[in-house]
């Protein structure tokens, strides 16, 4: 048996592992008296918090002197989110970097680099928020020396894929891979492309991104504050915030579709430390996955009808536009 094949669905074993468990019965009586006002708030809030990474990735693709109108690029961020959140460890997001190549007739490796890097400032806020709650609710005890290697490890493992130099030699070897051998100048362009790209991201533009990825971020746990005071659960905007930090950390490994099961089994363990109960959680899970997911699928949906990804476009080579800016030759 192939585990990798089916690891992608453990998450949903959880999930039903832990609506077999609880109250059923508790968590409708919670969820009955959700206060709707807290709720709505929290929805509204999805479009700025959209607009907002939207501007990012608008200002990376500025950095590689590719012009997007920003109400395009907001069609296509919600539009990736869409195939984001029905894909293990959101990697449908990724498709963004194919509309580039359908708008602006930029290569898929090209327009990848914009992605990766727009995707590791989220890892890089949600890595040092959640290894915060760790630390603070001591779910790990005393930090090991493994553990604080491991965690170094993780936190430069970006540092490596974007360095062109590091990652040329692995790179070569695929090249003397039979089976790839016919493919070489192709890799070796997508190669050239990707860390093209990259470099023209080293600015101080940089900066700006990160400033709005935490605002972003800000913005996100704000509304999961409000989703706390929508079911009228007394935990503070401090410990949530290091909650939802740890649980969207966890959203990010391929083990589960939209966070099913994995942000359960996470709400779960941190309720309990502060004293509530599994159906308090799951509840409020439950919200989360509505305000998010739910809603912020729906407008992902509407995005991808109003602005559909051609089939044709799934290739990754540039037709006869410049690369970087996408006006004619």
């Amino acid at each position: 048996m192939n585990i990798k094949k089916y690891i992608k669905f453990l998450g949903i074993i959880i999930f039903v592992f832990i609506l077999w468990k609880i109250d059923l019965g508790e968590m409708i009586r919670v969820l009955s008296q959700i206060k709707i006002f807290f709720f709505v708030c929290a929805l509204a809030l999805v479009f700025p918090l959209m607009f907002i990474k939207s501007f990012r990735w608008n200002v990376l693709l500025k950095s590689q002197g590719i012009s997007y109108r920003l109400s395009e690029t907001y069609k296509v961020y919600m539009s990736s989110l869409y195939f984001g959140f029905i894909t293990p460890g959101r990697l449908g997001e990724f498709i963004k970097a194919f509309y580039v190549r359908q708008d602006k007739d930029v290569s898929v490796s090209r327009g990848m680099s914009s992605v990766l890097v727009d995707r590791i400032f989220d890892m890089y806020v949600l890595l040092l928020v959640g290894t915060f709650g760790l630390w603070k609710f001591n779910v790990l005890g005393k930090l090991s020396f493994t553990y604080v290697l491991l965690l170094i490890l993780i936190a430069l493992i970006p540092f490596f894929l974007l360095n062109k130099r590091f990652m040329r030699k692995p790179v070569s070897l695929l090249y003397r891979i039979a089976l790839i051998k016919k493919h070489e100048d192709r890799i070796k362009n997508s190669f050239n492309d990707f860390y093209d790209g990259v470099n023209e991201l080293a600015n101080p533009k940089l900066i700006l991104g990160f400033l709005l990825t935490c605002f972003s971020y800000l913005l996100f746990f704000f509304q999961c504050y409000l989703l706390l005071n929508s079911l009228d659960i007394s935990i503070n905007f401090l410990n949530i915030t290091l909650i939802m930090g740890v649980s969207n950390l966890i959203s990010l490994m391929p083990l589960s579709i939209s966070g099913l099961g994995t942000r359960d089994a996470v709400l779960i363990f941190f309720f309990s430390l502060l004293g509530l109960d599994p159906e308090w959680a799951v509840s409020y899970a439950f919200l989360v996955f509505l305000n998010f997911f739910v809603f912020g699928g729906l407008m992902g949906a509407a995005a991808w009808w109003l602005k559909p990804l051609r089939v044709k476009n799934f290739s990754s080579a540039p037709g006869k536009k410049d690369k970087i800016s996408g006006v004619n030759k």
